[in-house]
């Protein structure tokens, strides 16, 4: 028999949860064992019955600690009561309510505690005896870093939430349990600095986490598209990270952090376009250098994204405006072609985002071989073959290789979906086209939002002092004023 905790024959069945209901309600977990004992003496026989899950629970603090304390609970109240096994001194054993009994028995069960079931006191409890798998935090892979620390979240919340109070010894950096999911029942932390984040920034997401309504959270794209709040945003409107640093970063400068029990990113909003081309080693390399750095990255979107579609929309419409050298030279490479250009760019980026796909499921070895080689070889191969165009194979090869200067990889496949788009819109209408896009892409980035805040800040609306932060990354402490883009409560960046 398998029963759903929130089922109606579950919630009937509460008043009369007993060993033989519990043996069969877990007859098909293999790893969940349920024991009779008898405490106490031979004149007050006391049956207990524990159950916990093997695979979870620390079995050797359930011999070394658990049974001998148990057994000197029963030595000390022979006839224990409620109260008196509640406010023992042996054991930390916390009452299980009997309102919600069974869905509490089941979720601390595979949690790893263990439960112990005083029969003729009607009455479980728990004990938190918990080894669930972990991992010791080592460097994120897709977040190397050079100077900075060498530590990066793991999969277990509590161990996240150490590595960020260990930069943060205050008081202000308040953390928020949530729990979603019917069936998962996972542990969501909220981080914040309570005098810094905006009041109504923070009740948006409280909102929004406390209206989870799933089986499970198994990915980052399910909670990122909660905190985003906008399902049908083609741009990322959250930032991710597995460097706690460049968390603490974030909420010193008024955003929200949300990390998922299980998942090794943290979740941090609200963002703007600007701020998506901020690297995690930015805060551990000298100023000047983040801010070419920083403008390369806004010229790598802006080549990946518009390249293609206005080397055709140049080429196929508007020849008078290229130069004549530069005109004999692509028309000698387009001599005998088969196909159009359009049809060329299509064919160039179809073939390049197979690569760029391939290498990425792949093992990393072969993945950047299949990548390189493939490119190459094909490149080479469709030029003798002449299905296309050195010229054309360039603008391809150049709009590719700037997206990988962005950071965000949310952002990365955004970029992909406009440039076919612009692409598409320039193949047919020319320069006209091309221009209606990018007037188009800009006016949808002017009406994008997270939790308030503009996306295109602090250019649209414009604030001199912000573009400066975020262009010339001083180093922590340099700046007397935090940025007014996410309206923190507290303006000065000194603690005060």
């Amino acid at each position: 028999m398998i029963l759903d905790p929130s089922s109606s024959r579950a919630l009937r069945e509460r008043e009369h949860i007993d060993t033989s209901f519990l043996r069969e309600y877990f007859s098909k977990s293999a790893d969940v064992l349920v024991h009779d004992l008898e405490g106490g003496d031979k004149e007050a026989n006391q049956p207990v019955t524990i159950i916990y899950c093997e695979a979870v629970t620390d079995t050797k603090q359930l011999n070394q600690t658990a049974l001998p304390g148990l057994t000197a609970l029963f030595e000390e109240y022979p006839e224990p009561t409620v109260q008196n096994i509640e406010r023992n001194r042996h054991l930390p054993l916390s009452l299980l309510p009997k309102n919600t009994l069974l869905r509490d028995l089941t979720v601390k069960v595979y949690s790893g505690s263990l439960i112990i079931y005083f029969q003729k006191q009607n009455a479980f409890f728990s004990l938190d005896i918990a080894a669930l798998p972990a991992r010791t935090p080592e460097e994120p892979t897709t977040e190397p870093s050079i100077k900075g620390p060498q530590d990066g979240f793991t999969e277990e919340l509590t161990t996240n939430t150490g590595l960020l109070r260990k930069r943060l010894r205050t008081q202000s950096l308040c953390v928020e349990h949530f729990t979603a999911g019917r069936r998962g029942e996972n542990k969501i932390g909220l981080f914040y600095i309570e005098d810094i984040i905006n009041e109504d920034i923070l009740q948006e997401i409280r909102k929004y986490l406390s209206k989870i309504d799933t089986d499970a959270i198994v990915g980052t794209s399910y909670i990122e598209s909660i905190v985003a709040n906008k399902k049908n945003a083609f741009f990322p409107l959250s930032d991710y990270t597995g460097r706690p640093d460049f968390a603490v970063d974030a909420l010193l400068k008024g955003k929200f952090a949300v990390i998922v029990d299980g998942i090794p990113m943290a979740i941090l909003a609200p963002v703007t376009i600007i701020t998506l081309f901020t690297s995690p080693e930015d805060e551990n390399t000298s100023s000047y250098v983040v801010a070419m750095q920083k403008i390369l990255r806004v010229l790598g979107l802006l080549i990946s994204m518009l390249l293609p579609g206005f080397y055709v929309a140049l080429t196929s419409f508007n020849l008078e405006q290229i130069p004549l050298p530069l005109l004999a030279t692509i028309s000698n490479s387009r001599h005998g072609l088969p196909f159009p250009i359009q049809m060329e760019a299509f064919i160039m980026l179809f073939l390049f985002e197979i690569f760029n796909e391939a290498g990425r499921r792949l093992p990393k070895t072969v993945g950047q071989t299949v990548t390189v080689v493939g490119g190459l070889i094909i490149g080479d191969s469709a030029i003798r073959a002449g299905i296309t165009s050195p010229t054309i194979i360039v603008a391809v090869a150049i709009a590719t290789v700037a997206t990988y200067t962005l950071v965000n990889q949310s952002l990365t496949g955004t970029v992909s979906q406009f440039r076919l788009c612009i692409l598409l819109v320039s193949s047919i209408m020319g320069m006209f086209g091309f221009l209606v896009s990018v007037i188009g892409l800009v006016f949808y980035l002017a009406y994008l939002e997270s939790y308030g805040v503009p996306y295109l800040s602090p250019f649209s609306p414009f604030h001199k002092k912000d573009i400066m932060q975020a262009l010339i990354n001083r180093p922590s402490g340099s700046s007397n004023q935090r940025a007014e883009t996410f309206q923190p409560k507290d303006n000065t960046s000194k603690g005060e």
